[in-house]
């Protein structure tokens, strides 16, 4: 009788440890982080190779007076080299794609700061953007953070920032005597020093009427910029195009943007594409990627969580329109701690199915067209077939009724 009752209790064990996802542990603050579909890993360690490899990429790049804290991290680079080589020799190639990993930094010791890095790897979809800007609010709203806002920029592909560098050159060079006389000493050094100096009054106006560059973007990077700012309207995300936000080009490409306090304007999260960096760095085929770093409040909690309750659904978009709106229903459902699997950087219908598959969830949550046009999804139940339309605002009630 004591044996019998020593496996029923280790079986209970057993069912109830089933009922979980694992990850390894990450700040509870960034566990919005999970419900978007983000499996932590330990963060990579730079190697002196790594450092090498940014260095000898040539740039004129000197500094940066926008108000981005690179000064928070001087290895955003060294940091993006360190996590391509680590997916290649990890071989995340054979996980489902594209990748999505965040990790957590120490302190950084001169202002009291823990960070969280968002990647996604291996993707050049503009949901990518959308999705870690989506988190990274989300993250930093349990951090406390209230009247955040965004701010926006693209510089293109290749193309778009060699046809802009020398627009805003020669528009620069024929008004040098109207710039200040240090503006004028850092313009030779770089053309773009002049965009991010604010301390001069008098080159405000050069300013307003420089070139852009979004004004310069090729067909496929203005495509793609628009996409990615359709879904932060459709997110409702109250947001600003900064034609002064121009990133280091050493290794960012496409979109940047920042994230910061409306009322103190501090920054509290800096994001890039790195498309093209892979095959600078010498990898052997490119790797589009786009990151995030979030600064968390000086004395951020420190506990972990290492585990969500195991999803009984698998979400589905079908369509531009239900891509667009994907953000909406994860995050109505993760403000109710409800986990579900998704894969939104995807849009064939046979990737995410065999997905479906994989994980042998009971449920499938749709959203085509017509769900979109009605503000609902259609769940079904894997085995049966049988299948009901739910609202949107009504699912997180409906999934709970379920399990």
């Amino acid at each position: 009788m004591i044996k019998n009752k020593k496996i029923e209790k280790n079986n209970q064990k057993k069912q109830k440890g089933d009922n979980f996802v694992n990850f390894l542990p990450i700040n509870k603050l960034a566990e919005s982080a999970l419900y978007y579909g983000f499996a932590p890993v330990k963060s990579p360690q730079i190697t002196k190779d790594d450092i090498q490899k940014i260095s000898s990429l040539k740039d004129n790049y000197k500094k940066n007076c926008s108000g981005i804290p690179w000064v928070f991290s001087q290895n955003f680079g060294e940091e993006r080299t360190a996590i391509l080589r680590e997916y290649i020799e990890k071989n995340m190639t054979s996980m489902p794609q594209p990748v999505m990993i965040i990790n957590e930094n120490e302190i950084i010791k001169e202002r009291g700061k823990n960070t969280i890095n968002l990647e996604i790897i291996n993707s050049s979809k503009s949901i990518a953007e959308a999705l870690l800007i989506k988190t990274a609010l989300s993250i930093l709203e349990d951090n406390g953070h209230k009247n955040l806002f965004l701010e926006i920029n693209s510089i293109g592909d290749k193309e778009s920032f060699n046809k802009f560098t020398k627009e805003l050159t020669n528009y620069y060079k024929k008004n040098l005597n109207q710039l200040e006389a240090h503006c004028r000493q850092n313009f030779k050094k770089d053309p773009f020093f002049v965009l991010h100096c604010d301390k001069c009054e008098g080159d405000k106006n050069l300013k307003e009427n420089a070139p852009t560059s979004i004004s310069n973007l090729s067909d496929i990077s203005r495509i793609h910029f628009k996409e990615v700012l359709e879904f932060i309207e459709t997110m409702e995300i109250p947001y600003k195009i900064n034609n002064c936000l121009v990133p280091d080009r050493r290794y960012c490409s496409g979109t940047i943007f920042k994230i910061r306090d409306d009322e103190s304007k501090e920054v509290l999260a800096i994001g890039f594409r790195y498309d093209g960096l892979a095959q600078k760095i010498g990898l052997k085929r490119d790797i589009p990627g786009v990151g995030i770093k979030i600064f968390l409040k000086k004395k951020a909690v420190i506990k972990k969580v290492s585990k969500l309750e195991k999803p009984i659904a698998f979400y589905i978009q079908l369509g531009d329109e239900a891509k667009n709106k994907s953000l909406t229903v994860i995050e109505t459902l993760r403000k109710e701690k409800i986990f579900v699997y998704h894969l939104l950087g995807r849009d064939k219908l046979g990737s995410q199915f065999a997905l479906v598959e994989k994980m042998k969830v009971p449920y499938v949550i749709i959203m085509g067209k017509k769900e979109f046009l009605e503000k609902s999804v259609m769940v079904r139940e894997n085995i049966t077939r049988t299948q009901e339309t739910v609202q949107i605002s009504e699912l997180p009630k409906y999934l709970k009724k379920l399990k």
